[in-house]
């Protein structure tokens, strides 16, 4: 924020911007507006709450006739040849170079996204498209889509690429596809159980589905190559098998758990008390060296933790 009242300075827009520092879901403005401009996307739009932010804002921020920018995202994919990004990931897992057998890791590395930058020669099959955003309509932000890959040219297959392409205005916009100029985003790998060799005509068949689920997305992608073969190689996998979640934490997200503070969470609680309006962090770091001398040696350690604390919940 602050280096954007400098931009605002330095080109003469300081006295006709103001600045509002908050998420826009919990923002009221004293009268809508013509224009929102937003990019709040990861390597893909499917990330976080940004769809939902967008929506809201379209909805109660937007004047109407307005124009939102972008205005629509639509997401590709294809079969990506990455032995190099492959050999990466799975290398030091399959060669540990001991006797250590840590083959058992690889599951967990193979049920996860990743994001990269591919050549656009490493494509293996047709793009297809697997979801329109259209961000002036009701963009949902959960998608499912079932995909029919052709192999273009021979080649070894170690998963799929995902990308977007946007249209900030009609006619205008840009593409984070493989080979495109390097931008912020870059693709999406979503990586096989093991590598497969495809010839010309090999037919990829791809169920994807992407669900938010608190505050970060679920990715699931079964894959049948040759579907239509009895031995043909087939994978089911999804970033919540890669998540490597105990019984424990998962018991603690259960509607019915009732759960109790921690020692960690007690400490806080009592920071978090101690922001009165009236007491200054070195005031309260050096009360909390007298309450918890087992947790803070120092006074400096405990004012470290009064300050992340009054960076999140303090005015």
């Amino acid at each position: 924020m602050h280096f954007a009242r400098e931009l605002a300075a330095a080109n003469g827009f300081a006295d006709r911007t103001e600045f509002i520092q908050r998420d826009s879901r919990k923002t009221e403005l004293p009268e809508r507006v013509n224009v929102i401009v937003s990019d709040i996307r990861g390597s893909l739009p499917y990330f976080g709450h940004a769809i939902a932010s967008m929506d809201d804002a379209r909805r109660r921020l937007l004047a109407p006739g307005g124009r939102l920018i972008p205005l629509r995202d639509t997401l590709r994919a294809a079969v990506i040849e990455a032995s190099d990004f492959y050999a990466k990931l799975v290398s030091p897992w399959e060669k540990s170079g001991s006797e250590l057998n840590l083959l058992s890791a690889l599951p967990h590395l193979l049920n996860a996204s990743y994001s990269s930058r591919f050549a656009g020669h490493q494509v293996l099959t047709e793009p297809q498209t697997w979801s329109v955003l259209d961000y002036s309509a009701d963009a949902k932000p959960c998608v499912a889509a079932e995909l029919t890959f052709p192999a273009m040219r021979p080649g070894t297959a170690h998963g799929l690429c995902l990308w977007f392409e946007t249209e900030l205005l009609p006619g205008i916009g840009y593409s984070s596809e493989p080979g495109s100029p390097d931008t912020v985003y870059g693709q999406v790998f979503l990586p096989w159980l093991q590598p497969v060799r495809v010839e010309t005509g090999t037919e990829i068949f791809v169920r994807l589905q992407a669900n938010l689920v608190g505050e970060e997305y679920i990715w699931r992608w079964e894959t049948k190559v040759n579907k239509d073969s009895n031995d043909a190689p087939c994978f089911q996998q999804s970033t919540f098998l890669g998540a490597n979640f105990t019984s424990h934490a998962l018991r603690r997200r259960a509607a019915d758990f009732v759960p109790t503070l921690s020692e960690e969470g007690q400490l806080d609680r009592w920071f978090l008390q101690s922001i009165d309006g009236k007491t200054s962090l070195q005031q309260m770091a050096q009360a909390a060296v007298r309450q918890f001398p087992g947790n803070f040696p120092r006074w400096e350690d405990a004012l470290s933790r009064a300050a992340e604390l009054a960076r999140r919940f303090s005015r």
